[in-house]
């Protein structure tokens, strides 16, 4: 029989007073320690909220009978896929282009170059926004068309964040098709440059989707830090070179951790 909150607050052997307001509210408070710390048993919980072991106990049965907890091994609690389900429901109502859209104006003003926001859908990379500087030169209009995963600045972004095992096989049902002279087809020569997006935080192109283009973006964290978008800044060979530019990579970077940060992303400490 699955236990309640309600239950744990009624059962005449607790140490829980003041009805079903506190009950809630310690409920409250495992899960939040167990956020913060990833996993822990009950003698932990119950030393950090100054509450009577039992009660602890009581309180993570209640939450694991409701999906809200779960057992990690060896007497220890983690977070439970319930919260996962109520999570979810978070960015179903928070708009990405609409937090990402100031942003976005802000470097094509500043830069004077093209900037886009884009997502991944279906394995390839699709632009949904995009802001214009006042330098910018007419391009191919790539909005709401599929490009190629390992050819884009945000596609390299994306396929940095996978595992090794979901990138195998998102570029072995893909392919690594030339789209210019200067594309990437080597699979070796990616991963070496996806490690080093790994570690810089940002990802490069010169040419590879178009000739005479480069660009470069960054990651969108959404509240599981997961990558959810990108945002890259792209510009003429002859005159843009993001990573010789002034103050570009920082101010990319820092837009990119704000409009994270407006859905949901909270970076660690």
């Amino acid at each position: 029989m699955a236990i309640s909150v309600r239950d744990v607050d009624a059962n005449p052997n607790g140490d829980l007073q003041g009805g079903s307001l506190q009950s809630v509210d310690r409920a409250i408070t495992v899960l939040k320690i167990l956020a913060r710390t990833g996993s822990a048993g009950v003698t932990e919980v119950a030393e950090q909220m100054g509450v009577h072991k039992s009660t602890i106990s009581r309180l993570l049965r209640a939450l694991e009978a409701q999906g809200m907890a779960q057992s990690s091994g060896r007497g220890k609690y983690q977070l439970g896929l319930g919260i996962l389900h109520l999570a979810n429901s978070i960015p179903m109502r928070l708009d990405l282009a609409k937090e990402a859209r100031p942003a976005l104006e802000a470097l094509a003003s500043k830069f004077g170059e093209t900037v886009n926001l884009a997502v991944l859908s279906s394995n390839h990379v699709v632009n949904i926004d995009e802001a214009f500087g006042p330098s910018t030169l007419g391009t191919k209009n790539w909005m709401g068309l599929p490009t190629p995963i390992h050819a884009t600045s945000s596609g390299k972004v994306f396929l940095a964040s996978l595992s090794a095992a979901e990138r195998d096989r998102v570029l072995n049902e893909l392919g690594m098709p030339a789209v210019t002279d200067q594309t990437i087809t080597s699979r070796q020569e990616l991963e070496a440059q996806l490690a080093a997006v790994a570690k810089s935080g940002y990802a490069t192109v010169r040419g590879e989707l178009e000739d005479g283009l480069n660009g470069i973006a960054v990651p969108l964290r959404g509240h599981q830090e997961t990558v959810i978008g990108a945002v890259s800044i792209s510009g003429p060979s002859f005159r843009f070179e993001p990573e010789k530019q002034p103050g570009l990579i920082g101010e990319l970077k820092q837009a990119g951790l704000k409009i994270s940060e407006n859905m949901g992303f909270r970076p660690s400490p």
